[in-house]
């Protein structure tokens, strides 16, 4: 066997024990953030890591592990009631601590105590410096007035209706099923259209999320009419995240309204004092809507009632004018009427007298004319007798004369029917084309290989069109043809 000393290891660990025990007797506050929680609630223990992390590096630079019991875990109870925060993973707190080592289970830290005001008070100054680090970074869209943050988004304007919207929030959450509850039972009947944009609300990747989100609405194209943010409620810092720098600079600078309605009820966000309009939950978002577009609805109630009225003025102004001038054209057509009564009076008289001279002329000239159409007649007439004799004798010398030359002439004509009967043109060389019993007078509707008829003198002949083409105009001299 080897001569080399050695001990049993439960001696060194109760060494070790012994040496803690010396060393660390008493209790610590110490600033760590919790990892890798678990709670046992039948024990009513917690089990837990402390890591202490610097912003460049990812993995801890200092790593115990830690333990509540039964008043440990009466102190964490404690603190969630007071600050509204889960003791949960990621959370930084200032704990009152005992450094212990069993010799089977290692050393732990026993948690006994734990700072409430450290853990707000942490907050609050990460959130001053984020406001601040906002404004200084960001001169030309955020700036503070007073205790009022002056935006992009908030200077922008809804429009006179809001119809078109998109949420961001988990379609799954409480939050979500309250605002798009009360917006679409609205009492007015409004309806929307809403594109729901699915983020997670709270935890590490939230802020990312919550940007990219944003981002994707934009390059959407589409035309919101507002942006909606919601999320139900919660323990206070599960809103951290919209406390953060790159979300409320998102926010800040957006070119459409936003509605934040995050669902705390007591605080205000950095991401409330730079949008738009805030609101303090789901609900309050959606009947801010509502009650914008109710606005806008009673804006048009009432133009159109004072329209009504002015026009309903108008008229009763008009009528009164009418009025007023049916009156006066009564009046003035009285007069009118009454003068033009005299004058016709007058003229009445003047055409009577005038009426009757020229009648007593007419009656002397008409008796002149009667004393020579009862003379006149007679002579003209024993005239024309003498000159229809003479007619008479003249007619019946000529007329038997005309009927000799034209019978001559009918004659002629007869021999030329005969020549131009179609039994004489037959048998002259010409022939008589037909289809279907229809007589051709062109070629333009024969195709080739359609059958046709031609009549000649003595024979009928049925035959089929092997070929058409146009013909030379020279071949149409039948003279020439027929020499």
């Amino acid at each position: 066997m080897s001569e080399v000393s050695y001990i049993k290891l439960s001696e060194l660990t109760k060494r070790v024990v012994d040496v803690i025990k010396n060393t660390f007797n008493d209790y610590y506050w110490v600033v760590a953030e919790i990892s890798g929680h678990k709670f046992y609630a039948n024990q009513d223990r917690h089990y837990f890591d402390f890591i202490e992390k610097v912003e460049e590096k990812t993995d801890p630079i200092a790593k115990i592990s830690g333990v509540a019991w039964t008043s440990g875990s009466q102190q964490i109870k404690l603190f969630e009631e007071a600050t509204g925060q889960q003791f949960t993973n990621g959370v930084q707190v200032l704990v009152k601590v005992k450094v212990e080592f069993h010799s089977s289970y290692g050393m732990k830290l026993s948690l006994f105590d734990i700072d409430h005001s450290y853990t707000l008070g942490n907050l609050e100054k990460q959130r001053r410096e984020t406001l601040l680090k906002l404004v200084n970074e960001n001169p030309l869209h955020i700036k503070k007035v007073g205790d009022e943050y002056i935006t992009l988004n908030k200077q922008k304007q809804f429009p006179l209706a809001i119809q078109h919207l998109a949420i961001i929030g988990s379609p799954n959450s409480e939050g979500y099923v309250d605002f798009t509850h009360t917006i679409n039972t609205n009492q007015f009947g409004y309806k929307f259209s809403i594109d729901i944009y699915q983020s997670a609300v709270q935890g590490s990747g939230a802020e990312n999320e919550l940007v990219d989100k944003l981002i994707a609405i934009f390059n959407s194209n589409k035309k919101y009419d507002a942006v909606v943010i919601i999320r139900g409620g919660g323990a206070k810092t599960d809103f951290v995240v919209f406390d953060t720098y790159k979300l409320a600079r998102a926010v800040a600078r957006f070119p459409i309204p936003i509605i934040t309605g995050i669902g705390h009820h007591k605080d205000v966000s950095i991401c409330d004092l730079m949008t738009n309009t805030s609101t303090k939950t789901p609900t309050k978002a959606a009947e801010f809507i509502v009650s914008h577009n109710r606005k806008f609805d009673e804006l048009l109630i009432n133009t159109q009632k004072g329209i009504i009225i002015k026009v309903q003025q108008i008229i009763s102004t008009a009528n009164q004018k009418v009025n007023t001038a049916n009156l006066s054209i009564i009046n003035k057509s009285g007069s009118i009427i009454n003068g033009q009564k005299d004058k016709l009076t007058l003229f009445d008289q003047i055409i009577v007298n005038k009426t009757k001279q020229i009648l007593f002329t007419k009656k002397t000239n008409l008796l002149n004319l009667i004393n020579v159409l009862t003379t006149q007649p007679k002579i003209a007439t024993a005239n024309r007798l003498n000159e229809i004799g003479t007619l008479l004798s003249n007619l019946k010398l000529f007329t038997s004369k005309y009927f000799t030359n034209k019978k001559g002439y009918v004659g002629h004509y007869q021999e030329v029917i005969k020549l131009m009967r179609p039994e004489n043109i037959l048998k002259k060389g010409f022939a008589i084309v037909s289809q279907k019993g229809k007589i051709l007078k062109d070629a333009s509707s024969i195709e080739a290989g359609s059958e046709i008829n031609i009549s000649m003198d003595k024979f009928e002949i049925q035959t089929k069109v092997l070929s058409k083409k146009e013909k030379d105009e020279r071949s149409t001299n039948l003279r020439n043809s027929l020499r």
